[in-house]
């Protein structure tokens, strides 16, 4: 404690001394200043990638636009395969059934069918 007593002066001025030189520092330092020609590559740039941003909503609208097409498509497909089934198994009965017919019902059932 008796240090800090007898020698504060010196560390005042010390750190005094350490404050110019830094504000000197920050005072002659020049700024980064940005030539013309960098100023427009970057205003350049920037309108470049404003105009991919653009692009690309444009490109999400017409996904989202296939998206839904697709989806159609998928419960067309869909409501294909389930009729499919149903044919199917409509058909397969059928044939189970001209298979129990008599001769003479088969003749009937053909001639109402095919007309012939």
């Amino acid at each position: 404690m008796e240090f800090l007593r007898k020698y504060y002066i010196h560390f005042l001025v010390g750190l005094g001394i350490v404050g110019l030189l830094y504000l000197l520092l920050y005072i002659f330092t020049p700024e980064p200043q940005q030539s013309e020609l960098d100023k427009y590559k970057i205003e350049q740039l920037n309108k470049q990638i404003d105009k991919i941003l653009e692009n690309q909503k444009k490109l999400d609208l017409q996904i989202q636009e296939y998206k839904k097409e697709i989806s159609k498509i998928d419960s067309t497909i869909a409501d294909v395969q389930n009729q499919k089934v149903i044919v199917k198994e409509y058909y397969k009965d059928l044939g189970e059934e001209i298979k129990k017919m008599k001769r003479n019902e088969i003749d009937s059932f053909f001639y109402k069918r095919y007309k012939f």
